[in-house]
């Protein structure tokens, strides 16, 4: 299938080159030497596989044009044909640019043959867009980002999304385990049945359970009607059960019993129904140490690992992070009828550094709240919330002395637990649950370290603030 290039270049024997090579199979070309009409192409077709444009007919606005052409091509590949310093391409590619190809240009089928090569990566690593189902789906581009992680869990979800197998997605909060399987969905055999979603931390068991299983009219106080549960809605569909390891056991024993039979009965019914729907269920806890420590059930973790697979930290592919504002940007600029708005480097920069906490999540609504909020086209650092603006938390290692690692981790777990404990002021199971660790755990290490709790009980705590930037 041919690529449809448009090219906006003020050089028309350039253009004329252009026009007699197109003799290479594979490139449909437009062109034009005014930016105007060449943005009016892209948002009337926006179709175009690709851009080339002169950076002389943008010199005079060069980031804010970048940032216009990928609003308006957002997945189109954007060539810049020109020279530019160090500091200009840096900031192109933060803005969107794929690439440069400095002037003259003397032969074009050698630019076509570049642009194949860059095409041909691309498709490789696919964003794959998603079909919408009974539940809300974002239109927004999924799992955005070229790092190695992501590239990793897009072939991933490839390979399983046919098989008929019971998913386990794992991860901290924010990371896009919902995401992830929508995209099993939506690449599966059935995604033309439901995608049902239940978020099953902090529900009452009944309520839990007459979500998935239904209920008969009459069954419990307030079942006026039968109603049936997302089993039964979802039939050859697939259920997404997050947070499963916030379960209580008496609920993991029936779901455990539809799981290997496909059978179950709505509360108060007799009648025995089937299920098909594919389970895929997620987790930001450890439920191998869940199971060790008795708080879930072995036989269930077994029946849900079958396929596993491990989100990772936005932390660890900072590299994803100017995509994914770019995407968001566009995604909320044109849901709160703010087109035009774009971030400045100096704004991305910040952003990047970041350690990001609640991942991929927390950047997005950082992002909607800017474009949501500004007055201005172009956001600067001054438009960030305080708490973006400060250094980030890694600043406190590079004034520290080296000590070999098995010493400094030594030296940051006392100091970290002294903290905890102060937090807590001195209350052992409290700061057990704000570190979100076993209290065994955090016993043997004040023990360890030979820390005094009774004396941290009686002591001043310091603000939150302070103990915010440990651990």
């Amino acid at each position: 299938m041919k690529k449809s290039l448009l090219i906006i270049e003020k050089d028309k024997e350039l253009l004329a080159l252009f026009d007699h090579s197109v003799q290479t199979p594979g490139f449909e070309i437009f062109s034009t030497t005014d930016y105007d009409q060449g943005l009016r192409l892209l948002r009337e077709a926006s179709s175009f596989d690709g851009v080339l444009v002169d950076t002389d007919i943008i010199r005079v606005d060069l980031l804010k044009s970048i940032s216009e052409i990928k609003t308006n091509a957002e997945n189109a590949l954007l060539i810049l044909l020109g020279a530019l310093s160090a500091d200009e391409l840096v900031d192109c590619v933060k803005l969107g640019a794929d690439g440069v190809i400095e002037k003259p240009v003397h032969k074009v089928n050698q630019v076509l043959s570049y642009l194949e090569t860059l095409f041909a990566r691309i498709e490789r690593s696919p964003i794959i867009p998603i079909k919408e189902t009974d539940t809300t789906v974002t239109d927004m581009p999924l799992l955005v980002g070229q790092s190695r992680a992501i590239q990793d869990m897009k072939s991933l979800i490839q390979k399983i999304a046919p098989l008929d197998a019971t998913v386990l997605i794992t991860g901290e909060t924010g990371t896009g385990k919902e995401v992830v399987a929508k995209m099993i969905h939506s690449m599966g055999p059935n995604s033309h049945n439901n995608f049902l979603a239940v978020h099953c931390g902090g529900i009452p068991d009944t309520l839990l359970e007459s979500t998935l299983f239904g209920h008969e009219k009459g069954s419990f106080t307030g079942a006026y009607r039968t109603h049936k549960g997302y089993f039964e809605i979802a039939d050859k569909g697939t259920i997404f059960l997050d947070e499963i390891g916030d379960t209580t056991p008496s609920f993991q024993v029936k779901l455990l019993r539809v799981l290997q039979d496909r059978r179950f009965r709505r509360i108060g019914g007799t009648d025995l129904l089937s299920s098909s729907a594919r389970i895929i269920a997620a987790t930001n806890r450890d439920l191998r140490k869940m199971v060790q420590e008795g708080q879930f059930r072995e036989d269930l973790f077994f029946r849900l690992n079958v396929i596993t697979l491990r989100m990772t930290p936005l932390r660890d592919r900072s590299d994803d992070i100017p995509l994914l504002i770019r995407h968001f940007v566009s995604f909320y600029s044109k849901k709160h009828n703010h087109l035009g708005v774009y971030l400045k480097p100096e704004t991305i920069d910040i952003l990047r550094r970041q350690l990001w906490r609640g991942n991929v999540r927390e950047l997005e609504n950082v992002i909607e709240r800017l474009v949501a909020l500004s007055d201005s086209d172009w956001i600067g650092a001054n438009e960030l919330p305080e708490d973006y603006l400060k250094k980030p938390d890694t600043a406190i290692m590079q004034n520290l002395p080296f000590y070999p690692y098995a010493e400094a981790k030594n030296i940051f777990e006392k100091e970290y637990i002294t903290q905890l404990l102060i937090q807590a002021k001195g209350n052992i199971s409290r700061a057990a649950k704000l570190a979100q660790m076993p209290r065994q755990n955090l016993h043997l290490k004040i023990k360890k370290h030979k820390i005094k709790a009774e004396t941290i009980r009686s002591s001043r705590p310091v603000p939150e603030s302070a103990v915010s930037r440990v651990g």
